[in-house]
Parts: structure tokens; C-alpha cells; sequence
């Protein structure tokens, strides 16, 4: 799979799915699919989660995303999409829940290709989001401060 292409939303995943066939999908389906957020939010290293092989393999990978504008607007875009999905849905906010740690990965592929800057804002409204009565355990909220 070549992750430039998908992020530009030129190229399809390995399922045949553009980045935009992903933004389109239902609360349901963000919810229930559980091969995307990899492709979506890639990483230099494998998911522990999903066993379909695809991540980042090699620095000249990051170092394209990196320099190539497009992808980068789209990684902002599939930010926003993704914080609107959390908006609308509760399930996430309790005690353990696979959503927190699909927030993890967000974290961690903006500040591998975006501005460290850009990890924080998106951190930080993810922490305003949770309300008193949120049961997320303090190892998650660990992993977030920390990614």
C-alpha cells in the first residue's frame, strides 16, 4: 500500500477504499471498522491491535508525508473528522474502550508529521471533552500525555 497516495486521497487502502470513502463513513461504521484507523493515522512502527501488516517501514515513507503538503492537510482533516465522531458519541469515555486508543495513535502520527504543536491542540480538546463523570483510567490519560 502506498500511504503518499492514500493520504493524498489518490490511491486506495488494500480494501479499495479512498481516505474520502473513510471520512464518509457512518458513526457506525468509524465505530465498528477496525482496519482504517492505521492507514488513516499511519505509524513508523506495527499496530498491537490489527494484525493487517500495514504501518510505515522505512524513514524515506515518513520522510515523503512529511515533506508533502497535501497529506498533511488531509492528516489535519481526518483530525477534525475524527474529534467530530468523539462529539457525537459517548462510548469512549469510559473506563477502557478501543476509541482511547485510537486517540494515542492520533497523538502520536500528528506529532510524527505535523508540529508538535498541532499533537497538543488536538490533546488538549480531547481533555476538555472529558466531563466529571468520564471514567477514563488515569494509565490511559498517562499514554496520552505522553504520546
Amino acid at each position: 500500500m502506498n500511504f503518499l497516495h492514500f493520504l493524498r486521497n489518490e490511491g486506495v487502502d488494500f480494501k479499495g477504499r479512498k481516505l474520502s470513502d473513510i471520512w464518509n463513513f457512518s458513526d457506525i461504521e468509524i465505530e465498528n471498522n477496525h482496519d482504517y484507523i492505521q492507514l488513516v493515522f499511519p505509524l513508523n512502527k506495527p499496530s498491537r491491535a490489527v494484525f493487517h501488516g500495514f504501518y510505515l517501514k522505512s524513514d524515506s515513507e515518513v520522510s515523503s508525508i512529511r515533506n508533502d503538503q497535501v497529506s498533511k492537510d488531509n492528516l489535519v482533516k481526518s483530525k477534525t473528522w475524527f474529534l467530530g465522531f468523539l462529539k457525537r458519541n459517548d462510548q469512549w469515555r469510559n473506563y477502557s474502550n478501543h476509541n482511547q486508543l485510537r486517540i494515542t495513535r492520533i497523538i502520536e502520527c500528528l506529532r510524527l508529521f505535523l508540529l508538535d504543536e498541532e499533537a497538543d491542540n488536538f490533546y488538549n480538546e480531547i481533555v476538555s471533552m472529558i466531563g466529571e463523570n468520564d471514567k477514563i483510567n488515569e494509565t490511559t490519560l498517562d499514554f496520552w500525555s505522553k504520546a
